[in-house]
């Protein structure tokens, strides 16, 4: 069997059937899903810290709950929007212990566990049926 096997540089070689253009797209959705799915308790988005706070601060802040595995802050750079930003822990009790204890001069964050934006939209979809249900009766 090739698959698997080292190059020269220290890369492996891949090797699978041909597949059609489409299948390899749902291929790497179904990947991608499952791998989000899998970091999904570990992953937090966070917001509401100072538009000042630059991102090597926010990762010293994040670091005394546990080893971090990436962090994020959108939008990149000095601007006036609203910072977010997603920090991946390397495991789901820490994002936990972080997402429960952590404040700023006193004033807890908006920290939520990071959501899959497809699972995300079919919940508030499902949640604005419930209400104008509701509003009906």
């Amino acid at each position: 069997m090739v698959n698997g096997e080292p190059l020269p540089d220290n890369k492996k070689l891949y090797v699978k059937e041909a597949l059609k253009r489409t299948d390899r797209e749902a291929e790497r959705l179904r990947e991608t899903i499952k791998y989000k799915s899998s970091k999904k308790r570990c992953n937090l988005y966070v917001k509401g810290f100072p538009d000042t706070m630059a991102e090597e601060d926010l990762r010293k802040l994040f670091a005394q709950y546990g080893e971090i595995e990436s962090l994020r802050m959108h939008p990149p750079g000095d601007g006036v929007k609203k910072l977010y930003a997603f920090v991946c822990f390397k495991k789901p009790d820490e994002a936990s212990s972080a997402k429960e204890n952590l404040t700023i001069n006193d004033k807890s964050l908006t920290i939520n566990h990071y959501e899959i934006k497809e699972v995300r939209e079919l919940q508030n979809e499902a949640a604005r049926d419930k209400h104008d249900f509701q509003q009906f009766r």
